[in-house]
């Protein structure tokens, strides 16, 4: 038998191709395909396992994601809750304290006030009660701290916002209020308000709130305002250069209204300043003695937004103490 192979291959062109193989190199070619074709059966099982065990690999990677973030969530929600627990112990620690401050300030201030009052010479009234058209069940009053005080203080607020109060003009007074010389004629006469002496175009402010009722040129009064203060008080401001304010308009206590002038019967640059009561001319001076106090944020701080912060707060701690009878 012969150990050579012809292998004869014929095209669709009638081209022969003619391959002589020995058996050896034919089986030598078998065994090397052979081995070839078990390396790639083996490189494609592992890559398919390779890829098998890297997706098992990444889902249980997104899977401890997941549950690490939830996790996360779990602990910043509990971390949450107990920084609220901690916080709601230390804003009532904190509402106690800034109630217990409120107190004290309002009882500062009200006794403040009211001896500022009482050197004025003013009697602030207790708030009148009118008991007829009104009725409900009887409920005792409630123990709690500061009720009355806040009233109290927001009586005399309210009194003491409407009072002229302090200077209108820094400067030396020229000219004091009663009987004098008067500077034009010489002639014995009244002066009902007090003269301070002012640069010309010098800012004047009014020292209470009110509303203004007559702003024109008043004769021998000059360049003239008046402002009513709605508890009987009126303020006069008169020899004014300029008018900042027209009649019916509301201004509060500091608020710029004029600048200081010579107009009308004057002898020099200075600001009438008149302080009345039930068209009663007052001297003045006792009004403006409390000038160094409202030159601190003494009045104003006790307006507005600080008041209603301090009657939330007593409020409030009111409504916790109410008795279960006012739910019925």
């Amino acid at each position: 038998m012969s150990d050579r192979l012809h292998i004869i291959i014929a095209g669709d062109e009638g081209k022969i191709r003619n391959l002589l193989l020995s058996r050896r190199k034919l089986k030598l070619y078998v065994s090397i395909i052979g081995i070839i074709f078990i390396g790639l059966s083996i490189i494609a099982f592992n890559t398919v396992s390779f890829f098998q065990s890297n997706r098992t690999l990444n889902n249980q990677v997104a899977k401890l994601s997941r549950q690490l973030q939830e996790t996360s969530i779990v602990k910043d929600t509990l971390t949450q809750q107990i920084q609220d627990l901690q916080g709601q112990n230390n804003n009532n620690q904190e509402k106690a304290d800034l109630l217990n401050s409120t107190i004290t300030e309002l009882e500062e201030r009200s006794g403040l006030i009211k001896r500022i009052m009482c050197n004025i010479g003013i009697d602030v009234k207790d708030v009148p009660t009118n008991n007829n058209n009104s009725g409900g069940p009887f409920i005792s009053p409630l123990d709690t701290i500061g009720k009355d005080l806040l009233f109290r203080s927001d009586h005399y607020m309210e009194t003491i916002n409407y009072l002229p109060l302090g200077r209108p003009l820094p400067g030396h007074i020229t000219s004091r209020f009663g009987h004098r010389i008067d500077p034009v004629n010489g002639k014995k006469g009244f002066h009902t308000g007090i003269d301070i002496k002012g640069r010309i175009g010098q800012k004047i402010i009014a020292t209470a709130d009110g509303k203004v009722t007559k702003s024109f040129v008043n004769g021998s009064y000059g360049q003239y305002i008046e402002i009513n203060h709605g508890n009987g008080y009126t303020t006069k401001f008169a020899h004014l250069s300029k008018r900042l304010v027209k009649r019916g308009e509301r201004v509060t206590r500091g608020q710029t209204i004029g600048a200081v002038g010579n107009s009308g019967r004057s002898t020099g640059a200075h600001l009438h300043y008149e302080v009345c009561l039930s068209k009663k001319p007052l001297n003045p001076i006792k009004f403006m003695r409390v000038d160094k106090l409202l030159k601190t944020p003494f009045i104003p701080r006790l307006t507005t937004k600080k008041m209603q912060k301090i009657k939330h707060n007593i409020i409030t701690k009111n409504l916790a103490s109410t008795p279960a009878v006012l739910e019925n």
